[in-house]
């Protein structure tokens, strides 16, 4: 009969080879992967080469002109383009007066806008509801009606003395830039 020594010392043995075998393999496939990675890199290292050689031929000055007259047909700035002094840089028009506001408000047939927050009065007379716009409107809804020509423009300027008002709030030409800036300052 076998001893149990004997059955013990075979057991470890043929544990041990079935262990290494597994462990082979695993060591074989992890090899495997390790080269697959230095494949891909040596093909990402190629193409980032061969990218960087197409990039240079693109980027050639004879290329980019070829291709600025067969694309965009760009010409070198001229003198004539650049601004010369801070006396040539348009002013900022002046904002519309809030009375501008008032009456486009009034002409869209609506009450002025109410600050947020504040309630409204809902118990006000509506003529009608379907052209009349939210009464907590916004000074945004309202631009529109602004930008139109008004349909009687005698009766818009004998209730609004706002022309005078812009015409004198237009800004002067500013005569250094100690001017310019306290009209920037100013306008804000």
């Amino acid at each position: 009969m076998i001893r149990v020594g004997a059955l013990f010392w075979l057991v470890l043995v043929s544990g041990t080879a079935f262990a290494m075998f597994g462990v082979k393999y695993q060591v074989q496939a992890l090899e495997d992967e390790l080269a697959r990675a230095k494949r891909a890199t040596a093909a990402e290292e190629h193409e980032i080469r061969v990218l960087d050689a197409e990039w240079a031929y693109l980027t050639r000055p004879e290329m980019l002109e070829a291709m600025n007259r067969r694309f965009l047909s760009l010409s070198p700035i001229s003198t004539k383009q650049l601004r010369t002094s801070v006396n040539d840089i348009p002013m900022r028009p002046p904002p519309p007066p809030e009375d501008a506001v008032a009456v486009a408000v009034a002409e869209a047939g609506a009450s002025p806008p109410a600050p947020e927050g504040v309630p409204t009065n809902a118990a006000a007379p509506v003529a009608t509801a379907a052209a009349e716009p939210p009464r907590t409107q916004s000074a945004l809804r309202v631009m529109p009606a602004l930008l139109e020509k008004p349909s009687a423009a005698p009766q818009l300027a004998a209730t609004m003395p706002v022309k005078a008002a812009v015409k004198a709030a237009a800004p002067r030409r500013a005569k250094s830039l100690g001017d310019l800036i306290a009209q920037i300052t100013a306008s804000r």
